[in-house]
């Protein structure tokens, strides 16, 4: 058997860069328990409510619980215009976010048909680019039920707005509520498919009668119980919103609730028999609340209005009865209507002004009335204060903004709310903030860690991509039992996630690291994307002690071509043992990070101290041009200071060299920086196998101490 040299010489390389590690993302503008800045959305209309522009920060006064404070960022918003749009995405509360609602109990499923095709239509080509947009539903036994969360995918949206949750349908099977599940591709050929979306809105609509139906047979208790349901589950969703940035647009899709539970009913015939009864001295037949309204009914009402608008979100009530009867067109695929009934058009119109929200009715062309929405809400002003003395977590800060211009009118949140800790919080307040974080990075970034991914090519369509997060155990409270959520969301440039993760796990830290030598917690999964650009969203929050932090990190995943060849960046190896590991692969998953059956850990920072040995691990995938079994196998490497300038790398040694039934190859070297100063370095390595080159670089920092001398 022929053996193969081995070379390891220093030479001036050119590379390409593929390795995505990061330091922790520094600290975005939130409000929160540890608030840094507020930032307030405010809309000015002239006297014929058309938007007002050319203002500047000097004609507005802000005020906090009455306090006059500063204005310290301004910025006027025109999501209209194309060239804004990625400046408006780097600034969360400048985005809008519009939250589609549809009400399926105290609504008629005719009307609802259509509500879903105008909202598919206006997810489709109505939002703007910068725009997020989620899909919720109600239903009087499950409450406000979250489908899809806000999101830049359109596909989600459409596939969420076409299914409503409905069972069996539904493909959004993440923890967030941001991507399509296993079934991705088939999903996203649905939402473009004419035939297909005709089939899904058909099966769904099904769904929506059956729950239409429950309450249609409530006796007039019942109802009254329904109606307070709805009401609190819209007053639970305005709780959950609150942490969320920018001013939160409900588009509500609805009948309405009769309003005699509010107004009570004043008829003829109604006071007439009121009045015999009374004259006879039947009080116990005059129904007080069927004249005068529900009391409490009301006093719910409020407080969720109050809750909805302090949140910064408004309730836009969209009557969808419209002005249709049955047989028309538009009810071809939904024979369930009754006779148009318009008694819920006062309670939407109750919920709309008292939040500020506005009520379209009478329409069937309700894209029409959506694009009215999206019209009004398209221009505005942000602006940016530092609260001072915060109070504490729940507390709520009256905000008043006076403009000194004459005749325009203002409308803003009424105040915010200081963030409560995540053990406080619904499920749903966390889901949102959580979908918030991965997508935008709006949020606390107090949990510091370190993070890694690397390519590994394989024939067909999705490529594997490994991704290792390590959090030093300083970071932790190591000494009690930890609650983990990780996230993780790979997004390309349109805002469609392609791939995702999100594990909950327990770590038992004293049982794990029995001996207190462990560096801290390492954990490691994978994506599986096809060839493109992404960013990687990765979120971890520790529940027990509520500290979160995030990292983004730009990615290139290339495209397999075994005639090419390819070689990973140079990683660091940890020992096994060192790390406290948690596995967020699951069944199915390609084995990542494995060598010859065994877990291998890649370090997600390269930092080295001069003169102290490390193991140095480069994967290549030969090019299958490389067939000479005789030809030598060089390896080169080259070390450049951050002027451009080479230094030396020091001494590299090849330990072993390991071959997979794949065609991977394996080199793993010892690696001892000697001579150089603390700083940051780029590590370019080659490698020669037959006649092919391949190159590839990572970034290097050599920490402080003594500088050795060069050998």
């Amino acid at each position: 058997m022929q053996s193969r040299a081995l070379v390891v010489a220093s030479a001036l390389l050119a590379s390409t860069p593929w390795l995505a590690a990061a330091a922790p993302a520094e600290r975005a503008p939130v409000f929160q328990s540890e608030v840094s800045l507020v930032q307030l959305p405010v809309f000015v209309a002239d006297k014929d409510g058309r938007a007002l522009g050319g203002l500047g920060p000097e004609e507005f006064e802000l005020y906090d619980d009455g306090r006059r404070v500063e204005v310290v960022s301004f910025r006027y918003v025109d999501t209209t215009s194309p060239e804004a749009q990625q400046s408006i995405r780097e600034a969360p509360a400048a985005r809008r976010r519009f939250l589609f609602l549809f009400d399926l109990s105290f609504t008629d499923p005719g009307g609802l048909h259509r509500a879903r095709v105008a909202a598919r239509e206006i997810v489709r080509r109505g939002l703007a680019e910068s725009d997020l947009a989620g899909v919720a539903t109600y239903d009087v036994t499950r409450g406000v039920r979250l489908v899809a969360n806000f999101s830049e995918d359109r596909a989600v949206l459409a596939h969420a707005i076409e299914t409503l949750g409905a069972p069996n349908l539904v493909r959004i099977s993440d923890a967030l509520g941001l991507a399509l599940g296993v079934s991705a591709t088939e999903a996203r050929l649905a939402s473009s498919s004419l035939r297909r979306s005709s089939e899904s809105l058909a099966a769904a609509d099904l769904f929506v009668v059956a729950l239409a139906n429950r309450l249609r047979r409530a006796e007039e208790q019942t109802y009254r119980a329904q109606v307070m349901g709805l009401l609190e589950s819209l007053d639970e969703l305005g709780r959950s919103l609150r942490g969320i940035e920018g001013r939160k647009q409900i588009l509500y899709f609805s009948t309405g609730f009769d309003s005699q539970t509010l107004i009570g009913t004043q008829s003829a015939t109604d006071l007439f028999q009121d009045a015999e009864a009374v004259i006879q001295g039947r009080l116990y037949d005059v129904d007080s609340d069927r004249r005068y309204g529900d009391n409490h009914v009301r006093g719910t009402l409020g407080r969720m209005a109050r809750t909805v608008s302090g949140g910064d979100s408004v309730i836009h009530g969209v009557d969808v009865s419209g002005l249709s009867a049955i047989g028309d067109a538009q009810d071809t695929l939904v024979r369930a209507d009754a006779a148009r009934d318009t008694r819920g058009q006062d309670s939407l119109q109750v919920m709309a002004s008292e939040t500020g929200g506005l009520l379209l009715k009478d329409r069937n062309d309700l894209a029409d009335a959506l694009h009215e929405i999206l019209d009004t809400t398209s221009r505005y002003y942000v602006l940016g204060y530092q609260p001072g003395d915060l109070k504490g977590p729940g507390v709520y800060h009256k905000l008043k903004v006076k403009l000194r211009r004459k005749g325009a009118r203002l409308s803003h949140r009424a105040g915010f709310y200081e963030r409560v800790p995540a053990k406080a919080q619904s499920a749903l307040q966390r889901k949102f903030e959580a979908a918030q974080l991965v997508m935008t990075g709006a949020g606390p970034n107090d949990l510091r860690f370190s993070a890694l991914c690397l390519p590994f090519p394989a024939p067909g369509e999705l490529q594997t991509v490994g991704v290792v997060l390590q959090v030093p155990k300083r970071e932790l409270e190591w000494g009690r039992t930890l609650g983990l959520e990780v996230y993780g969301y790979a997004v390309d440039a349109e805002g469609v996630v392609h791939g995702h993760l999100a594990r909950f796990a327990r770590v038992e830290p004293a049982l794990a690291d029995k001996a207190g030598d462990k560096l801290g917690l390492a954990l490691f999964g994978s994506f599986a994307l096809p060839p493109g650009e992404y960013t990687l969203r990765l979120a971890l929050t520790e529940r027990e002690s509520d500290i979160t932090g995030y990292q983004f990190l730009d990615v290139s995943v290339p495209a397999h071509d075994p005639r090419l060849g390819f070689l990973l960046p140079p990683v660091l190896l940890d020992e096994a043992g060192e790390w406290v590991t948690l596995d967020l692969s699951t069944a199915g998953d390609a084995p990542t990070f494995e060598l010859e059956g065994r877990r291998f850990l890649p370090r997600t920072s390269f930092d080295v101290e001069p003169g102290r040995a490390q193991k140095l691990m480069v994967i290549a995938y030969p090019s299958e041009q490389a067939t000479d079994p005789a030809a030598p196998i060089a390896i080169t490497s080259a070390l450049l200071n951050a002027s451009g300038q080479p230094v030396g790398s020091g001494g590299l040694r090849i330990e072993r060299v390991l071959r997979d039934a794949e065609g991977r190859h394996t080199y793993l070297l010892d690696y001892t920086p000697e001579g150089l100063a603390p700083g940051d370095y780029r590590l370019r390595v080659a490698l020669d196998e037959g006649n092919t080159r391949l190159e590839s670089y990572s970034l290097l920092r050599v920490l402080g101490g003594a500088v050795l001398p060069a050998p």
